[in-house]
């Protein structure tokens, strides 16, 4: 009786149905991949390795403010641009578990914990926020894209992955639903503006996405003119900017207040956020004399370009991006490798596959929310207006991966909404009608917004080509018992390639010289330069160096240069073999003249 009950209970709440289906299986991923961390979490992204790292060193003593990595480029360390605020969490659940576990299997467990707590408020935020606005249906669609589309399940959610932009996305899904409630505005516009102020405190890479949230709130206030859309948008702003200030005050030491930054919180960033509150307010105070949303619109336009020619002193720094200040021939070999960083056209002809993976959804949601939105939109009901808003975002974060290919995850905080009341819309007209068109309509926009692979797999005879194996040979050389092996020497500073620094400092106790992090080109040169030389340049370039060892992984694809030879079993009269007991690591000691 007991188990037929919970049953009706599921069939009668769909959503937690569907809510309690998706959570198990994040939670089985997790568990599945959190037992494989132990010697897997050295070949995280590099972001997440260093991540744990200035956690461990802050729960070990380093200062709130100081953010420095001491262990690259030692003794003066690597500075890095990050917000302690996203070590609070992981350190929260490292110190508890570290009572009843070893210190490293507590660190491990947290890398594991943090994501999937993250996953599961990002479902459950989807899943009632778009049953609130757009009914059950469209919830559960929504719930099941989020928890099966790559992009959203495993780019940024699964163990292991640390980096603040899991907690951005979900900063993300806040703004976009607080830019639609329906009613209570003045708790909407709180919740909203604080999310874009955290976002904006933990990196600035949702800077442009809370720009077009904030645009998307006035314009709903300009068109659709009420007390309640009047809060929203005066308590959005109040929000946005007594939040930036605080959590800005929060994490910038006093000395370094005043400091211009680009790449951070910070002076430039708060003048941005003040032109566009005054932009965005001063029109509906002044609406008595600025009559007809039109007009208004125009006063904005006006006020923001005011602003912008006002602090444009101070903002055309940053112009040239985190990666300005860099020597022109690392700014060229980045521009080459990172290939997240290009428009997505070009990220679309170097990995073909994984672009449609994470495009193909998007692009099905914008088309087809738009169709849906042209249909619907005279009917005067609130979800159809709260769709074009929605519209709105997605279009605006398109435009951005045209930029960026890695700006994808913007859309991906409003596509899974867009694509479940889509889907939604055409099982209610099979289900009416008994069309069949919207039935087979149905089914085709779940699976392309679920799970875009089934389309993707098809096509892989027709455009898998030129797929690098770079990621699996990375791989390979930072596995953790490979790494291990060094430990047998006593503790040095080695030189390696720019994508093996973090792990190597992770698993073993030596200090490293590279690393892939702006603020330090020495850190970027000591990783990239040498490994493309010639014998002569490496080992003047090596030699002039702190280095006491140079790492170099077998049969990885370095660049064309004498590292390629001493992959393959090369040597050098400026380097001395050092024995380990692996076959991956090659490990030389530097001779100097």
């Amino acid at each position: 009786m007991i188990q037929r009950s919970g049953l009706r209970m599921l069939l009668a709440h769909p959503l937690r149905a569907v809510l309690w289906l998706v959570v198990l299986i994040v939670m089985l991923k997790a568990a599945i991949d959190g037992v494989k961390l132990g010697t897997a979490f050295s070949s995280q992204d590099n972001d997440d390795v260093m991540r744990l790292l200035s956690v461990r060193d802050w729960i070990a003593g380093q200062g709130w403010y100081d953010v420095a990595q001491y262990r690259l480029l030692p003794p003066d360390g690597v500075p890095l641009h990050w917000s302690r605020y996203i070590d609070v969490g992981i350190a929260a659940l490292i110190i508890p578990f570290s009572f009843i576990f070893p210190m490293d299997v507590a660190e491990l467990v947290a890398a594991t914990l943090w994501p999937t707590m993250i996953m599961i408020i990002h479902l459950l935020v989807v899943g009632f926020g778009t049953q609130h606005i757009f009914g059950r249906a469209a919830a559960c669609f929504a719930v099941l894209c989020v928890a099966f589309w790559p992009l959203t399940a495993d780019l940024h959610s699964r163990a292991g992955q640390l980096d603040h932009h899991n907690v951005q996305l979900l900063m993300m899904v806040l703004l976009a639903f607080a830019v639609i409630w329906p009613s209570r505005p003045v708790v909407a516009g709180c919740i909203g503006g604080i999310a874009a102020a955290f976002s904006l405190a933990v990196g600035l890479e949702s800077l442009p996405f809370i720009i077009g949230g904030g645009l998307a709130i006035f314009i709903r206030v300009v068109f659709l003119p009420s007390p309640l859309t009047r809060s929203l948008l005066f308590t959005f702003c109040a929000a946005l900017g007594i939040g930036s200030v605080v959590f800005w005050l929060g994490q910038t030491p006093p000395v370094m207040r005043m400091q211009q930054v680009c790449d951070q919180l910070g002076p430039q960033t708060l003048l941005l956020v003040a032109v566009a509150i005054l932009a965005s307010t001063m029109p509906l105070l002044l609406h008595r004399w600025l009559k007809g949303p039109w007009l208004q619109l125009g006063a904005a336009a006006v006020l923001t370009a005011i602003g912008m020619l006002l602090v444009w002193p101070l903002l055309s720094g940053c112009l040239v991006g985190p990666y300005g200040a860099l020597p022109e021939v690392i700014q060229e070999t980045i521009s080459g490798r990172i290939t997240e960083a290009k428009p997505a056209f070009l990220f679309a002809q170097a990995r073909p596959m994984t672009a449609l993976l994470f495009l193909l959804p998007v692009l099905v949601s914008l088309f087809a929310g738009r169709a849906l939105w042209g249909t619907s939109r005279r009917s005067g009901h609130y979800p159809d207006q709260a769709l074009g808003l929605l519209l709105i975002l997605c279009a605006a974060g398109v435009l951005m991966v045209f930029l960026q290919m890695r700006t994808v995850i913007m859309v991906a905080s409003v596509v899974p909404v867009i694509g479940g009341v889509v889907a939604a819309h055409l099982l209610q007209g099979y289900l009416n009608k008994r069309d069949l068109t919207k039935g087979l309509l149905a089914i085709a926009v779940t699976v392309m917004m679920t799970s875009p692979g089934l389309f993707i797999d098809a096509l892989k005879p027709f455009i898998a080509k030129g797929q690098g194996t770079n990621t699996l040979s990375r791989d390979d050389c930072l596995e953790y018992t490979s790494l291990r092996s060094l430990n047998a020497v006593p503790p040095g500073v080695l030189l390696s390639h720019i994508n093996f620094g973090p792990g190597l400092i992770w698993a073993t106790h030596h200090d490293g010289l590279s690393a892939p992090y702006h603020r330090s080109a020495k850190a970027m040169e000591n990783g990239i330069l040498p490994f493309s030389m010639n014998n002569a340049d490496m080992a003047a370039y090596v030699r002039a160096s702190p280095a006491t060892h140079l790492l170099i992984c077998r049969g990885y694809g370095y660049d064309d240069g004498f590292a390629n030879t001493l992959a393959n079993g090369g040597s050098a009269d400026w380097l001395r073999p050092v024995a380990v007991d692996d076959d991956i690591q090659i490990l030389f000691e530097v001779i100097r003249e």
